[in-house]
């Protein structure tokens, strides 16, 4: 008998014939004469279960009789033996807790809103490779996002801890960054994380406070301070967001001028994105509603003609900026016949019998900013100056000089090129075309869109009147929790909530109140205005 004690070194067949082998090689002569055939000697994997004592109290000094014991009694007793230990040691499910934070980041970066939105500063915050705060408030962004989709109570207490330490730790850094040399200009990401965690509670009130810290943080440091990665691409989330803010109370945005248009940008003016681009043109227009509101109670044609030319050299940037891409994007954009899946919640109401496709999700971001811009300053147009307004529209719309010939641009008839329509229901129509195909493919898309719900708003509110289009819309926001029930301001998944009226009433009395030591930015309820024609 050799080998582990209690084990004989005989061949499988002798031992399971239970006669004595003569341990022959490679095979045992006693199988041979009695006409077996000998299964060899290879030894099978036998693992060893060492189990802790309930006390913990084992040295480590006695392991290796300990360990010798544990075996001896495997072979004795084995069931019995660890029967007995397990149901003291081994709890009768894993516990996950440990895994939490990384289960919920996961979820946060499902929301595809939000991922588009925060690209890769939001990232880097998750992961803890921006700052302790940025993570502390990631930690409770993902937390409470993850406990409002699935209703688990003790993960949303645990978000509202982390977003106590966060703000408990944001409050005393925010107050000193009051200087440029405080190099806090990194408090813009935590701050916006914030941001976006009170729009799943659904608090005004806080959203508010968070506002009025990007915009302190923007006038503390000036737009040089932002010109580096990660940072420039938070301001260009910022900047999105106070866009949005100065649209929806029709305030002037400082973000309009040159300084902010041009120097986060200026080491390299061609890393500008085209959305950008179009930011810059969209960043003019809160300043021209407001302009609008406060004129229209003035008998002076002066500054209504001024604001009249505004309009039509920001119509005219916005046109060329479309017929640039038609030069660089055309072949990107085609169409295919609907073949809708049975189970396609929006194949009853689908308006067109053909669907969108875009080869890089990023231009469908872009046609939809871009129509959004469009509306905007056709339908100030037709509002301040309407029986001029086509004239304007149709002149503005021509190709630039350089290209007097509309054939040297590459002409697609998916897309409607400028001067096809004087309108806002054609680029409310294209918005939801270009919608239906980010629907479908949004999930895979890491792309960002700094606007990714503004466009489709604003055509639900040109398009809210005609039931089929109505209902086309609605059944593709219906598609995800994340754009469920967006238009009606009840979604808090994808800042749904703070785009109705209702919603932001306290906001904006606070707001109000506030703008007077920061900023004109105020956080108001969308009103987007109905079809002109």
């Amino acid at each position: 008998m050799v080998g582990v004690p209690g084990r004989s070194g005989g061949c499988h067949t002798c031992r399971k014939r239970r006669v004595k082998c003569d341990e022959g090689k490679p095979t045992c002569k006693r199988c041979e004469k009695a006409g077996y055939t000998c299964a060899g000697y290879e030894k099978p994997l036998h693992f060893r279960i060492a189990v802790a004592s309930a006390s913990g109290t084992a040295s480590s000094s006695s392991s290796t009789s300990t360990d010798q014991n544990v075996i001896a009694m495997h072979h004795r007793n084995r069931y019995d033996y660890l029967q007995q230990q397990t149901a003291n040691t081994v709890p009768n499910s894993l516990n996950l807790e440990a895994f939490r934070p990384d289960i919920c980041h996961a979820f946060l970066f499902e929301n595809f809103v939000w991922r588009s939105y925060g690209q890769e500063w939001l990232r880097l915050a998750a992961i803890g490779r921006y700052s302790p705060l940025a993570l502390q408030a990631s930690l409770a962004l993902s937390q409470s996002s993850f406990a409002k989709f699935y209703g688990q109570q003790n993960v949303e207490t645990n978000a509202s801890i982390e977003y106590g330490k966060a703000i408990r730790a944001l409050i005393p850094q925010l107050s000193n960054a009051v200087s440029p040399d405080s190099h806090a200009q990194g408090l813009l990401v935590p701050v916006m994380i914030l941001l976006i965690y009170e729009s799943i509670r659904q608090d005004p009130t806080g959203t508010t406070s968070h506002v009025r810290g990007m915009i302190q943080l923007l006038m503390v440091f000036g737009p040089t301070k932002f010109q580096q990665q990660p940072l420039r691409s938070a301001f260009e989330s910022c900047r999105a967001t106070l866009i949005t803010v100065g649209i929806i109370s029709k305030r002037r945005c400082f973000l309009e001028d040159d300084s902010w248009i041009n120097i986060p940008w200026a080491l390299d003016p061609a890393s500008k994105s085209q959305q950008n681009q179009l930011a810059d043109i969209l960043v003019t227009v809160p300043g021209m509603l407001e302009d609008d509101g406060r004129l229209s109670q003035q008998p002076d044609p002066g500054p209504h003609v001024a604001l009249v030319e505004r309009v039509k050299r920001q119509l005219k940037r916005a046109f060329r900026w479309r017929w640039h891409w038609q030069e660089l994007y055309s072949a990107t954009v085609y169409e295919k016949p609907a073949s809708p899946a049975p189970a396609d919640p929006s194949a009853k109401s689908r308006m067109f019998e053909s669907i969108l496709q875009f080869t890089e999700f990023e231009r469908a971001t872009e046609i939809s900013l871009y129509n959004a811009v469009q509306m905007w300053l056709i339908g100030l147009l037709w509002k301040i100056a309407p029986s001029n307004a086509p004239a304007i529209i149709m002149a503005a719309a021509q190709p630039p000089s350089t290209h007097k010939d509309s054939s040297a641009y590459p002409y697609f008839s998916s897309l409607s090129l400028p001067g096809m329509s004087v309108a806002l229901r054609d680029p409310a129509i294209e918005i939801c075309r270009v919608f239906e195909f980010q629907c479908a493919n949004v999930q895979h898309s890491k792309d960002p869109a700094l606007f990714y719900m503004l466009p489709i708003g604003l055509a639900y509110s040109v398009l809210e009147h005609q039931p089929r289009f109505r209902d086309w819309l609605v059944s593709m926001l219906d598609q995800s929790p994340i754009t469920s029930k967006y238009v009606i301001g009840q979604n808090s998944m994808g800042f749904g909530f703070y785009l109705s009226s209702a919603g932001l009433h306290e906001a904006i009395s606070v707001l109000e109140e506030s703008e007077r030591t920061t900023s004109p930015g105020v956080w108001h309820g969308l009103q987007p205005r109905q079809e002109l024609t």
